[in-house]
Parts: C-alpha cells; sequence; structure tokens
C-alpha cells in the first residue's frame, strides 16, 4: 500500500509534476545549447575516412579543455566529481555546486568531450529538487532523498525521450530500500513522464528506434548466442576499463591542472581529427556505422572502438565533465557490428541491440534499465527482451565473478 495518508508522501506525488516540468525544461536548455554547438563545430556530421574530420578540432578541444579548467578553479570544482551514477546511488546532488557543474558540463560538450549529456540533466534536475526540499526546515533524510532522485528521473526521462526507462534507471540505481520500491518509484514515473511530454513536445524526438537495426526475427538459438554476446560484452567493458587505468596514470605526470588539460583536450580534438567516427559523444555517429555497416572493414571499427575508449578517458582526465552512459553504448553498439562483420550468421540486429546494452550493464547495476535501452533504441520489439536480457546478466555476472576472484586474491 501506498503511504498516502502521510503528509509528506502527498507533497512529494505534488512536486513531481513540478519536478517533472522542471526537468524537461533542463533538458530542452541543455541539449538546445550542447546541440547548437555541435552543429556548429560540425561534430554532428560523421564520417568514416580517417583523418578527414576538421583539423581545428585540435585547437577547439585544447582550448574547451583549458575554459573548462579555468571554470573548476574558479567554481570550486577541484578534484574528482562525482559521475551521473554515482549521484543517482547516493541519491544527492548539492544544490551549492549544480548550477557550476551544469555549465561546465554543458561547455565541455560543446568544446567536442567525447562525453554524453546525462550528467547535465541528472544534476539539473536533482540540484532543484535538492534545492527545493531543503527549504524544508522539518525534511528527513528520506524527504531529502525522494526529492532529489525525483528530481533526477525528470530529467533522464526527458532528455533520454523514455519516461519508463528515466524511472527505472533512477529507482534501480538510488540507495531507496527495495521494501520501498513502489513508493519511492511512482513519483519518479510521474517526473519522468511530465519531463518527456515537454521534451517530446517541443523536439519530437523519442528513443524508440533511434539507433534501428532491421531485419531482426527472432529464433531459439538466440538465446544461446546471447550468452558468449554477454562475456565479450564484459570483455569490452574490462578494455574500456583498463584504457582509463592507463590514461589515469599517464595523466598523472602533468600535475598543473592547465597544461594536463591543454594537452590532453588537444589528444581529444587529435582523436576527432584522426577518427571522425570516434568524435564527440557518439550518437550521431553510432547512427552512421548502422547505416553504413557494410562499407566498414573490421579494422576502422576496431580502430574505432579503441580510440573511443582512450578519448572518453582522456575527456575525464582533461577535467570535462559529462555523462558516460552514451559513449558506452556507442562502444556496445560498435562492437557489435565487429562481431556481425567476423561472424555473418549473427544478425546485426541481435549483436547490437545485445552488446549496446550489456557493455554498460557489465558495470551499472541497472539490468531491466538497460534491456529497455536495448530494446528501444534498436526497435527489435518484445521478442528480443529474452537475449538481450540474457546478454545483460551474463555480462554482469562476469564482472561481478572477475571483481569476486580479484578481492580474494589481494
Amino acid at each position: 500500500m501506498l503511504p498516502l495518508e502521510e503528509r509528506t508522501y502527498q507533497r512529494l506525488l505534488g512536486i513531481a509534476f513540478g519536478l517533472g516540468l522542471a526537468g524537461g525544461v533542463f533538458a530542452l536548455a541543455y541539449s538546445f545549447i550542447t546541440g547548437w554547438g555541435m552543429d556548429l563545430f560540425l561534430f554532428s556530421e560523421p564520417t568514416s575516412e580517417l583523418f578527414s574530420g576538421q583539423w581545428w578540432w585540435i585547437l577547439l578541444t585544447g582550448a574547451g579543455a583549458l575554459l573548462v579548467a579555468a571554470l573548476r578553479s574558479r567554481g570550486g570544482v577541484a578534484g574528482e566529481v562525482p559521475g551521473g551514477v554515482a549521484l543517482l546511488r547516493s541519491g544527492w546532488v548539492q544544490p551549492s555546486t549544480a548550477f557550476t557543474l551544469v555549465v561546465i558540463s554543458a561547455v565541455s560538450l560543446v568544446a567536442g568531450a567525447s562525453l554524453g549529456p546525462s550528467f547535465g540533466v541528472i544534476v539539473s534536475g536533482g540540484g532543484f529538487g535538492a534545492w527545493l526540499i531543503s527549504r524544508h526546515k522539518d525534511a528527513t533524510e528520506d524527504d531529502r532523498t525522494s526529492w532529489a532522485l525525483t528530481g533526477m528521473a525528470g530529467g533522464l526521462g526527458a532528455v533520454f525521450a523514455a519516461p519508463l526507462f528515466g524511472a527505472q534507471m533512477t529507482s534501480e540505481l538510488s540507495p531507496t530500500p527495495k521494501r520501498s520500491y513502489v513508493t519511492a518509484f511512482i513519483p519518479q514515473f510521474i517526473a519522468a513522464t511530465i519531463g518527456f511530454v515537454v521534451f517530446f513536445g517541443v523536439t519530437g524526438t523519442e528513443m524508440l528506434e533511434s539507433f534501428a537495426v532491421e531485419g531482426y526475427a527472432f529464433a531459439s538459438w538466440h538465446l544461446i548466442v546471447a550468452i558468449p554476446l554477454g562475456f565479450l560484452s564484459a570483455l569490452v567493458l574490462l578494455l574500456n576499463v583498463a584504457v582509463r587505468r592507463l590514461v589515469a596514470r599517464a595523466a598523472q605526470l602533468l600535475p598543473n591542472p592547465y597544461l594536463r588539460a591543454l594537452l590532453l583536450g588537444s589528444l581529444i580534438g587529435f582523436i576527432a581529427f584522426a577518427v571522425p567516427l570516434a568524435a564527440a559523444g557518439g550518437s550521431p555517429q553510432l547512427v552512421y556505422e548502422i547505416g553504413h555497416a557494410s562499407a566498414l572493414g573490421i579494422g576502422l571499427l576496431l580502430l574505432t572502438v579503441l580510440a573511443k575508449m582512450v578519448a572518453m578517458a582522456l575527456s575525464q582526465e582533461a577535467g570535462f565533465l559529462g555523462g558516460t552512459v552514451f559513449p558506452i553504448l556507442f562502444i556496445g553498439g560498435t562492437a557489435g557490428l565487429i562481431v556481425n562483420a567476423a561472424i555473418p550468421g549473427i544478425p546485426a540486429s541481435l549483436a547490437v541491440a545485445c552488446m549496446l546494452a550489456a557493455v554498460p550493464g557489465a558495470i551499472i547495476a541497472a539490468p531491466v534499465s538497460f534491456v529497455l535501452i536495448g530494446v528501444g533504441t534498436t526497435g527489435l520489439g518484445v521478442e528480443a527482451i529474452a537475449p538481450i536480457g540474457i546478454a545483460v546478466v551474463t555480462a554482469y555476472i562476469t564482472t561481478s565473478a572477475l571483481k569476486l576472484r580479484l578481492s580474494r586474491r589481494d
């Protein structure tokens, strides 16, 4: 039963509409600014030809990283900043730093960082919810968490143009006890739906079929193939972690934050220039890859995946702020195309959908959310839920088992 007799819960249900409206408006403004910047600097025009990007991207990302370093210093944003997933897990965004973080993340995306928009909308929506509840002196810790998470759900439902996904991911990652799952989910779903209505009403954008891969027809053997696809997804994720650590160690050799920002930012621009498919957040690039899959060789796709991993790690070490979900979706989707190119008997639609969902699902404990992402973005339909789910669960079990073994060895 919902605690409808509690005044605090009644207030949360009411404010969920306002938080959803705010999340939709925040997502619209954020997407407009970052989208305008990416269009202006030609990041939204992918090409598969090597060294065919814009040479001045090297200057742009270097200067952008310097600007971000200055903004972080001026705004008191030093050291490592929790990512969007970490904020969802904590259930809180500090209102006093939210505006600064959103500005820095917007500048990061416009400057060509290999990151996505989820961080900015989580911070803006969660920060607004946290600010509102902070004005109530009698608010409990549960109230503070509920309002912040509901604000985050409103932003996620809008920017992903998927209300169920926004609410589900918030609920799966939140610190809310599972016995209170439905109680917390309902206001989050209300906020995510209102955010989606605002965003969709203005842009007409929705998650469904954004990475559509044609030619899928379910067969029982797909359930078996999903298992090795899950294992492979875990390996791709582990490779990404290894690249991240190597880049982090190299970045420690540059203690001066401005010199580090300039050099690493310029490297990000060079990667975008040399391998344009690895530029920026990755959504337009993945659409391009899927549409031109037959013309892309395995070598180019492998190079693109590795370049994307390096660019994403460099973006984080350079001080840029942004989400990692969209870039990892790109890595997973591209890895699926590699599987299809190497083993044509595995349909591209199945490989892309499974690995697009399972690569991030190998590390982020939100399996239902990523199954929704895999099914929704590729447009495969409900018959693909089972193989995608098997791939996601296999990937997560694999990484969990490896972590356990490493911890026992230590």
